[in-house]
């Protein structure tokens, strides 16, 4: 997992600042995607069943 610190410092590198609770609650949000994303990748190569 990334660290908070890496999380806040790439997504304030666009001018917008986000509190400690924004940045882990998208770090969280981001994560639980990618999940997902890998679960449909699994089951699109029939490695995981639905």
């Amino acid at each position: 997992m990334l660290k908070l610190e890496k999380c806040k410092k790439i997504l304030q590198a666009g001018g917008k600042k986000y509190s400690d609770e924004d940045v882990k609650k998208l770090r969280d949000e981001l994560y639980r995607m990618a999940s997902i994303v890998n679960d449909v990748k699994a089951i699109e190569d029939g490695k995981l069943e639905e």
